[in-house]
């Protein structure tokens, strides 16, 4: 499998909503490793690594809506480096 990556910025009511433990619950049960965190400006980093499927499906899935509970308003990503991270975390 050919691992690529990709850093995801969520933007909306995604704070305070459980939205990051949300989506690590998502990417452990899609098989993804990386992490999600809280930025100082009240939206969500998400940095991903897996397959192309893989990360395409987690793309369909905040276009979707995301968690619930959770409003995106907006959200950009780009490809970025693979990492050797083993697991998906929740960052503080």
């Amino acid at each position: 499998m050919i691992k690529y990556g990709v850093t995801i910025y969520v933007y909306g009511r995604v704070q305070g909503v459980g939205f990051r433990y949300q989506t690590f619950r998502w990417a452990k049960l899609n098989r993804l490793t990386g992490y999600v965190c809280n930025l100082h400006d009240g939206s969500v980093k998400i940095v991903a690594y897996g397959d192309s499927e893989q990360l395409n499906t987690l793309t369909h899935w905040l276009e979707q809506g995301g968690p619930p509970g959770a409003r995106i308003d907006n959200f950009s990503s780009q490809s970025c480096a693979v990492e050797d991270i083993a697991d998906f975390i929740v960052r503080h």
